[in-house]
């Protein structure tokens, strides 16, 4: 099982990318201008250099992340390496912060359950439409931002992040009488998905327009080779949990954050 999850993880890091990266003894520090604790943190998968003692490995990142102007994070993962390091990041005065849970399911039979699920949606469903672009362009970037709410800076960062990712990409976007009301980004990886981003605009929300948007993605994906999707959920984000467990997906581990309080 838990070659499965050390899989999903690593996948999550390429479908995911960081603007700059770097080894260090075995831990990949990523940078990215500070959007997001995903693309700003030490992952902790591979062991240290056995010359190096933990302290001096903390110190390293940590001079990384200072230099860069930067709060220093670590991703934890209960496959993390060494075992010891979350507890001596919280003797160093790092707090847990966003724990997550990683969610997973298999795209086998999804055709059928499409169809299952088709007859069973309401009329208003039916009359939604929906595009996919596999490059990223500045009118979905605009899209997204209004229905998420988000600051230019975030859609800027994420076309950044994106810019750089040269995996194959799904950018898709639901429309009601052309009005745009939810949108999903889904990133290739051989055989899995990595699914990111999904955004029902406030005045849409539970409406089913998600599960149909998610369904639509799935069946994508399984047309583009992938045979597994995942996503990421935080703890308390009860709604997207009960939504994706009505998509099939089932937990398979979590993760949290580790952030230097500064002095």
């Amino acid at each position: 099982m838990h070659s499965l999850w050390k899989k999903i993880e690593q996948s999550s890091l390429e479908t995911w990318p960081a603007l700059h990266s770097k080894k260090v003894g075995g831990w990949n520090v990523r940078l990215s201008d500070g959007y997001s604790k995903r693309s700003n943190s030490v992952s902790t998968l591979e062991d240290i250099d056995p010359d190096v003692t933990l302290e001096d490995q903390i110190a390293s990142c940590e001079a990384n992340y200072h230099k860069a102007g930067l709060p220093v994070v670590f991703k934890m993962t209960p496959f993390t390496q060494p075992s010891e390091l979350d507890q001596q990041l919280h003797l160093r005065n790092y707090q847990i912060q966003d724990e997550t849970r990683v969610q997973c399911r298999s795209l086998a039979g999804i055709e059928e359950e499409y169809k299952q699920y088709q007859e069973s949606r309401s009329d208003k469903l039916s009359q939604l439409t929906y595009t996919i672009q596999e490059q990223w362009s500045e009118e979905w970037i605009k899209q997204a931002s209004a229905l998420g709410e988000w600051p230019d800076s975030v859609g800027h960062s994420i076309a950044k992040l994106m810019s750089v990712n040269t995996l194959p990409k799904a950018y898709m976007t639901v429309y009601q009488a052309d009005q745009p009301v939810a949108c999903v980004i889904g990133v290739l990886d051989h055989d899995y998905m990595g699914i990111y981003d999904v955004i029902t605009g406030a005045p849409y929300r539970r409406q089913g327009i998600a599960k149909m948007m998610l369904y639509h993605l799935m069946k994508w994906a399984q047309s583009h080779g992938a045979s597994y999707t995942y996503l990421q959920v935080g703890e308390h984000n009860q709604a997207a949990i009960q939504l994706y467990a009505g998509l099939g997906f089932e937990e398979v581990y979590r993760y949290w954050y580790r952030v230097l309080l500064e002095k």
